[in-house]
């Protein structure tokens, strides 16, 4: 990347500080970390909730920072330093606005597509298949990992280079009016929401909430002449085609649609064929190579972009084939003639369902073990979400039940489970689990990102590679 002076004195500012006396500053990338502070970025200062950048100013000077932004309130009680830093600093009202501000102001010296993704389940997957699905015809950025939120999507958009055709940016949100300033920052072209769910319900009370706070997605395309991508098999996004003057429809249940999907069979490992017919075009089969009937949903919406912006159907298929799990994402991990499911990124009812449904579809010679831990950000339904999902795990044959969490208490209490057990701590959990495994089992790990059950599946992972390897 490649930013001028003109460029950090466009951002909103009080006052600027010794950039007169540098007749040249070009900044060749963006730090908010002085540990990954690099020659030649600028260093934004910016209050977090465990760390403040402000106190590591001078590591991120040492480390070659040629400019810094800093927040007023630091300046007035930190005269002295301010005095003395001997680089161009930016004095701002709001560190992560200013990183907003500059991201937009960077963003729009491009003039290509991006596509916003966002939802409530599986945006990081049905970025990744978009990604692979589009990098077959064109040079992509694609979101990493799923940096996004207000510091993530920034970040994202200083990674633009000349070469990018188009991108693919993860919008994230917990609270009402995120999306929206996201969006002010992305400028997208086209937006996709691939459902919406029981998630932040602590935020957002209701799914009529979370449907307002995801929908600003589709508002901000609407109002700025966009395109969004419809899923008509989600009764909250179906109606949103009124309000778009550019909508692409995509679904499995309804007629009419731009793209019509069709769920076909399901193999032993838990993976769905589908087919995807166009309008007034030739259907496509894909046969997907992660498990889930839901990423067959994710691979839907992927198909619906690649067909509008013009990739192949072949080429389609090929990516949709060849693409594997996100990590901590129904990844499959085999070890030892055992299959563990790591679906461990995070969990509310909708993902909990699915994963619960993937794997009751896969066949299996051994037992089926579900390590379940808790839903967080439910908010008052929360009791109520747990029991709930308790109450179905019947329904998918389960052959044991281990949970772990005041909250998954409620699935233990209210699972008709031949074999369950709760647990207060995972060192029993893990013990427990290892001694149940045997030959053949399948076992999914599944609780939300507070609950790092991560944990257990590299533990268990560790334990059996060292039995074997003994």
């Amino acid at each position: 990347m490649k930013l001028t002076k003109s460029d950090i004195l466009a951002t909103p500012h009080i006052k600027a500080i010794g950039f007169d006396e540098v007749k040249k500053l070009t900044i060749s990338g963006i730090s908010t970390d002085s540990r990954t502070t690099k020659v030649g970025d600028l260093f934004i200062a910016i209050r977090g909730s465990q760390f403040d950048g402000h106190n590591f100013i001078s590591k991120a000077i040492e480390a070659g920072a040629i400019a810094v932004i800093i927040e007023d309130r630091w300046a007035e009680t930190n005269a002295t330093m301010l005095v003395s830093i001997n680089i161009p600093r930016l004095v701002v009202k709001d560190s992560i606005e200013a990183l907003g501000q500059l991201a937009k102001n960077y963003r729009l010296k491009f003039k290509i597509p991006i596509i916003a993704v966002g939802g409530s389940n599986g945006k990081t997957t049905t970025k990744e298949m978009i990604n692979a699905v589009l990098s077959t015809k064109l040079n992509t950025l694609c979101t990493e990992g799923n940096l996004n939120n207000h510091i993530g999507v920034p970040q994202t958009l200083f990674r633009l280079e000349k070469r990018h055709k188009i991108a693919i940016v993860e919008v994230g949100t917990n609270h009402i009016g995120e999306i929206s300033y996201l969006c002010n920052i992305l400028q997208p072209t086209h937006g996709l929401i691939t459902n919406i769910g029981n998630e932040h319900l602590e935020f957002f009370g209701t799914l009529e909430g979370v449907a307002k706070a995801e929908g600003e997605l589709f508002d901000w395309l609407a109002m700025n002449k966009g395109a969004a991508f419809i899923n008509t098999d989600d009764c909250y996004l179906a109606n949103s085609q009124k309000k778009m003057k550019k909508a692409i429809s995509y679904g499995f249940n309804k007629r009419g649609v731009f793209v019509k999907g069709k769920i076909g069979s399901c193999n032993e490992s838990g993976s769905y064929a589908l087919s995807i017919k166009p309008r007034k075009k030739k259907a496509f089969k894909v046969k997907l190579n992660i498990p889930g009937e839901h990423n067959a949903k994710n691979a839907l919406a992927a198909a619906a972009v690649g067909l509008t912006l013009k990739v192949k159907s072949i080429s389609i298929q090929k990516a949709l084939e060849k693409f594997q799990s996100i990590n901590k994402r129904m990844q499959v991990r085999n070890i030892n003639n055992i299959k563990i499911l790591d679906d461990t990124y995070n969990a509310n009812p909708d993902s909990m369902f699915a994963a619960l449904k993937t794997l009751n579809a896969i066949k299996s010679d051994g037992k089926k073990i579900a390590v379940l831990a808790d839903m967080l950000e439910l908010g008052s339904r929360s009791e109520e979400f747990h029991r709930q999902v308790g109450n179905n795990i019947n329904k998918f044959k389960i052959d044991i039940l281990f949970t772990i969490g005041s909250l998954s208490q409620k699935f233990n209490e209210n699972a008709n489970v031949e074999t369950k057990s709760h647990f207060d701590n995972k060192t029993s959990l893990i013990e427990n689990l290892l001694q149940s495994i045997t030959d053949g089992d399948i076992v999914l790990v599944k609780g939300s990102r507070g609950m790092k059950m991560e944990e257990v599946v590299n533990a268990i992972i560790e334990r059996l590679s060292n039995k074997s390897g003994n």
